[in-house]
């Protein structure tokens, strides 16, 4: 509350006086009451609205309460500058900042319109004109689609933690209302009634050559319980390495102004959700006594203003990646589970799983054993519980498809909320069994990220002391959400894997298990593709496990590790796959060789592979292949079929082919870049007929056999050779 002493000497250089100059104008989607302090500065001010001119508060509307931490601008001044003003649209085109004595509040109108605004020091009731109502009536318009609400920019300035970065500071003003879905087309519900008008601040930071004449990525960063939007601004976070290399890195702040058991205050989070639709902040003590819904406009604000990106700055839809650390991973969690297909991944730094407990946190959330519902539904339709969002078990979406989820915790970590214990580990064992694609990785840090003296993953703030998998460039580089996703699971049954114990906290023997280790973090893959052509639908991907980065212990320290795997996030065009009989080729990219199986269709949904081996870079890197076999096409019903057997083929493929009349089949063979490697012509005789082709000198690997008869009918089979 440093800021808050040298906010209020500022105030007291102000000359006495009540509320006056009420002004009020219509720009940019929303309504700017603007009015000249009290002093001293009243907790809270009242502002109300009518069509006709009023001179009590009992004959207009309330429209909004704003905190003297939010009619002044305290978020900023707190974490860009001492004596920053709110800067705003002037109705006129340019901008108006306000002077160190006036306060603000901002509404949002759903319909066009006329109104006096008159503003009181909450518990005054009488209105004065040409003190503190507006002259007139102030007319605003509805225009969402020409006119929409915008963020609005504060300030640009260095990144003071690395001045290769500039960082734009913007801050919106949300729309409050108890009908969490009476939204505008361009502005979603953002706040509670109460809660009308809250500011909202965020800082979206590029590297100084920045361009975007082609889509760029969007990285962002969430911080924790503790922190603000200024802890995550290129140069911060050194040991993770935030600096984005082509994109935006945006950092949220997450505040919620309110009495909890004390004085309304910053450090009153929503755990980047939301709070109660029934919350009163003006109320100490606000418990709830009967079911309430957390609604979650923490969420909405921030999908909001990552869709604003996409429109102003040319923000790739495909390429946004989550991060968060403490409070903010359990947000992170939360976030990627709600809306799984808008984030390409997250990364999860010190998720106790479990959620928020303390007695303040009940007040905005209501407690666990309460565990109110809230306005979002899982993949059965039922209601998400508000203490089912932090873990990274519990399906939040209709969707059934998670992004990639990486998930660091230490185990000398003694945070109340995020402490390493038996519920973080049950977290850990029941992901690794369930397939969503969760990549699990524990060591001997403590909460903080780089105060532990001992760590794994990274030993310092240079590049050859840390990991490179967990730094925003990594996650600008290789990952997406329109591409399908390799869930590796079961790394917990390989005997070579590591293993974090019961929950008990310590390393060098204090604690239980190994002091490090990982369950998937050590697999990489490149070059996904799902896509069909004229042989049918075809899923691609080269894999391997890391064994070529700078910072050794980011190398798998085995030749060689097992796992299951899901495909996920397939497209609706290969929904043709599940039902099939389907084997899948893993071919060397660096030797001779080959593996085979069969793939498994779970739930008419997903594939499923058993017993992958995957080899550290170095050794070999694998090509998958899995391909539909391509049915036989059928001209005035006429039979014409063919059954390759076995398959794989080592020397001989074997054809059975049926076909209604005699005369020439011919087969020819060809690789996966449609070349014809070889073809033969046999007689055949109606009926059922065995082929031979020799295969004794061609490479391991899938291929494609064609076969067809003079009638002019054909068909291709997928044939592996190993």
């Amino acid at each position: 509350m440093r800021f808050l002493y040298t906010f209020l000497l500022l105030c007291a250089a102000l000359a006495a006086q009540a509320q006056t100059n009420v002004r009020a104008w219509y720009a940019e989607g929303q309504v700017w009451v603007v009015w000249q302090l009290d002093l001293p500065l009243p907790e809270t001010y009242g502002i109300y609205a009518s069509a006709a001119p009023f001179s009590n508060i009992a004959d207009a509307t309330l429209l909004g309460r704003p905190f003297y931490l939010e009619y002044l601008p305290f978020a900023l001044r707190a974490q860009i500058d001492s004596s920053m003003n709110y800067r705003i649209p002037d109705g006129m085109g340019g901008i108006y900042e306000l002077a160190p004595n006036e306060g603000l509040f901002v509404a949002t109108p759903h319909q066009a319109g006329a109104m006096y605004f008159a503003v009181t020091a909450w518990g005054d009731s009488l209105v004065q004109e040409g003190v503190n109502i507006t002259d007139d009536a102030v007319p605003f318009s509805y225009d969402p689609e020409n006119d929409p609400v915008e963020c609005h920019l504060q300030t640009t300035l260095p990144s003071p933690s690395n001045p290769d970065y500039t960082c734009r500071v913007y801050v919106l003003w949300a729309d409050g209302r108890q009908n969490y879905w009476e939204s505008r087309p361009d502005f979603p519900v953002m706040a509670n009634a109460a809660k009308n008008g809250m500011p909202s601040l965020f800082i979206a930071c590029v590297p100084n050559d920045f361009d975007n004449s082609e889509p760029v990525p969007l990285t962002i960063w969430l911080h924790g319980g503790q922190g603000d939007a200024q802890q995550s601004v290129p140069g911060k976070r050194r040991i993770i390495d935030i600096d984005p290399e082509e994109g935006i890195l945006v950092a949220h702040n997450d505040d919620v102004i309110g009495w909890r058991s004390d004085e309304p205050h910053l450090g009153g989070k929503t755990w980047h959700f939301g709070w109660r639709k029934n919350w009163d902040p003006f109320t100490q003590l606000d418990l709830p006594l009967t079911t309430d819904t957390v609604i979650n406009y923490t969420q909405r604000r921030y999908l909001w203003i990552d869709e604003w990106l996409i429109k102003n700055f040319n923000v790739d839809p495909a390429r946004i990646n989550l991060n968060g650390h403490s409070m903010g991973s359990a947000g992170c969690t939360a976030l990627a589970k709600c809306y799984p297909s808008h984030y390409a991944s997250a990364a999860i730094h010190s998720n106790g799983f479990q959620g928020p407990g303390t007695v303040n946190a009940a007040i905005v959330f209501g407690s666990a054993n309460q565990n109110f519902p809230t306005n979002l539904v899982n993949r059965e339709g039922q209601p998400v519980r508000f203490y089912e969002l932090w873990n990274i078990i519990d399906n939040c979406s209709p969707e059934r498809d998670w992004p990639l989820m990486r998930t660091w915790h230490g185990k000398q970590d003694a945070n109340d909320a995020m402490a390493w214990d038996a519920d973080v580990v049950e977290n850990y064992r029941v992901a690794d069994s369930l397939g969503m694609g969760v990549q699990i990785f524990w060591s001997e840090r403590g909460h903080n990220l780089n105060t532990s003296p001992i760590d794994h993953w990274y030993h310092g703030n240079q590049p050859e002391e840390q990991i490179a998998y967990d730094n925003t460039d990594y996650e600008e580089a290789h990952f997406r959400s329109d591409t399908w996703l390799p869930a590796f699971f079961n790394h917990r049954l390989d005997s070579q894997a590591r293993d974090p114990g019961d929950g008990t906290p310590g390393i060098n023997g204090n604690g239980s298990g190994d002091d490090w280790g990982t369950w998937g973090g050590y697999h990489r893959w490149s070059e996904l593709e799902a896509y069909s052509d004229a042989g049918g639908p075809h899923i691609e991907g080269t894999f391997w496990l890391e064994g070529g980065a700078v910072y050794d212990n980011e190398n798998c320290p085995i030749d060689s590790l097992q796992a299951d795997l899901y495909i996920r996030r397939l497209p609706d065009s290969l929904n043709a796959f599940c039902g099939a009989n389907l084997m899948y080729s893993l071919t060397s990219l660096d030797d001779n060789y080959v593996a085979t199986g069969m793939v498994d269709c779970v739930d008419g949904e997903l594939l499923k592979l058993e017993d992958v081996l995957l080899f550290r870079k170095g050794i070999r890197r694998l090509r998958l292949e899995i391909a539909l076999p391509v049915s036989t096409s059928s001209v005035e019903a006429r039979t014409f079929r063919a059954l390759l057997y076995p398959n794989p083929v080592e020397d001989i493929a074997r054809l059975s082919v049926e076909t209604e009349e005699a005369g020439l089949v011919r087969l020819g063979l060809f690789d996966l870049q449609g070349r014809r490697l070889l073809e033969q012509a046999y007689s055949c005789l109606p009926g059922r007929n065995e082929l031979e082709l020799s295969v004794q000198n061609l490479p391991a690997g899938m291929y494609f056999l064609q076969f067809s008869n003079e009638r002019g009918e054909e068909g291709v089979l997928r044939m592996l050779v190993r």
